[in-house]
């Protein structure tokens, strides 16, 4: 699949999905139920189905570029939030009545407890841990003048331009 460089998604997850779905992922590697050409993925909730819609407009058919902040993260964190994952975001589908519609293997083991309340869960491959983070305040939302603020803290997915 072709990767655009149009725009890009910053997001929020809460850090244990992101481990989490890191297990999930080695766990796709591993199962018989799928071919070997898979490419796993890992499927997260959210109930901005207007943005994803609009990105499903935008993105005609390809790969957008997700940086993701980790939310409720342990540990200290830094004074100025940073992108410390990333991801390609392949599509989302609707919520069967809040929960995925998929085979549980795409959703974190975290996520069991959570109640059923989303409307769409978007998709990514290429689950990864940075490096290097990426300040926020770095990042420009899409079509605007300005960058983020630097203590600006995601509390939802948002188009960005790509960096």
């Amino acid at each position: 699949m072709q990767k655009t460089h149009a725009f890009a998604i910053l997001v929020p997850v809460p850090e244990n999905h992101l481990i989490s779905g890191m297990e999930a992922i080695a766990a796709q590697f591993d199962s018989d139920d799928l071919p070997p050409e898979h490419l796993p993925k890992i499927a997260f909730g959210s109930m901005d189905f207007e943005l994803f819609g609009e990105v499903e407009k935008l993105r005609d058919s390809q790969a957008i570029e997700v940086f993701i902040y980790a939310s409720h993260a342990k540990g200290d964190q830094p004074l100025n939030p940073e992108v410390t994952w990333r991801g390609l975001y392949v599509g989302y589908v609707g919520s069967r009545r809040g929960r995925y519609p998929g085979k549980a293997m795409y959703r974190p083991k975290s996520t069991v407890t959570d109640a059923p309340t989303w409307a769409v869960f978007w998709e990514i491959q290429e689950l990864e841990q940075l490096k290097t983070p990426i300040p926020i305040g770095s990042l420009r939302g899409k079509n605007k003048k300005t960058n983020f603020q630097a203590r600006f803290i995601p509390e939802g997915p948002v188009l960005i331009d790509y960096p």
